[in-house]
């Protein structure tokens, strides 16, 4: 049985004056590309706005895919909580068009229920949207949710499954790079939050802090929900623009940390990184 639904894959522009939703599916393109798979919209401007900012601004292709319309969540006087869904898919569009997401997909998979969905309906779905998308780069959860949320534990075990197994049946055609958005153990002081789970195994530094704005504008366009962090703070504000990741694929040997999700470049000292 299939519970959740395509509801939609755009790229955004505006023509003589509208706002224009181009479908597209199976672009072919020889850009470089990074996919995030998130359970809720705001996941990617409460996770990481940072590295999409970045990245748009470099003119990677950003894609998105949201596994659930945040339902469940609260409505924060918004909007009554029948029609929240709704709400937080139009929420998730203008996010996406701040951050430079080109290509935003939406299913409609229960939110606060994805435990209950079975590996062998979601697996074969993720894989044939990562093989379409094609991207260099796919970036998720780790296995701790970040926060520990059932369903960002959820989706980040799919994903990662979904693009282990799109590698050895055909690793030519296959993604090269998977991350695992973290929290590093050294944002413990500064955010003072116990609900986050924090790791010191991080691989993977991307500093975003020539686009200082972005996680301020993105967080803005989620009216319906409050994020848990006061990024008000100056130590708080510096770090919301660098992002943590964990290499997942190819292995992490050790060594110099990576400034990108690329591979191309690398920290010669993190010392100066919040």
């Amino acid at each position: 049985m299939n519970h959740g639904f395509e509801m939609v894959i755009c790229r955004t522009c505006f023509l003589g004056g509208f706002l224009t939703h181009f479908f597209v599916m199976n672009k072919s393109t020889s850009r470089r590309s990074i996919l995030h798979v998130y359970a809720h919209p705001d996941d990617e401007s409460f996770g990481n706005p940072a590295t999409f900012t970045l990245y748009a601004n470099q003119g990677v292709r950003m894609g998105l895919l949201t596994l659930t319309r945040g339902e469940a969540g609260l409505t924060n006087g918004v909007c009554r909580p029948d029609e929240l869904g709704d709400v937080r898919h139009a929420e998730l569009k203008d996010a996406c068009r701040v951050l430079g997401v080109e290509d935003m997909t939406l299913w409609n998979y229960p939110d606060g229920g994805l435990k209950s969905i079975e590996d062998s309906e979601i697996l074969p779905r993720l894989e044939e949207f990562i093989r379409n998308f094609s991207p260099d780069v796919v970036v998720t959860y780790g296995e701790d949710g970040v926060t520990g949320h059932p369903d960002h534990i959820a989706v980040g075990g799919w994903t990662s499954k979904a693009f282990h197994r799109l590698v050895r049946r055909n690793p030519g055609d296959a993604p090269k790079r998977l991350y695992h958005r973290i929290s590093p153990a050294k944002r413990r002081e500064i955010y003072n939050r116990p609900d986050l789970v924090y790791r010191d195994d991080y691989t993977t530094i991307v500093d975003g802090r020539n686009f200082p704005h972005a996680r301020r504008k993105a967080h803005a366009c989620h009216r319906s929900q409050r994020q848990a962090t006061d990024y008000t703070q100056p130590k708080v504000f510096e770090a919301g623009s660098v992002d943590y990741y964990v290499r997942q694929h190819p292995a992490w040997r050790g060594g110099p940390l990576e400034a990108d999700l690329f591979g191309d470049s690398h920290h010669a000292d993190e010392t100066g990184l919040p």
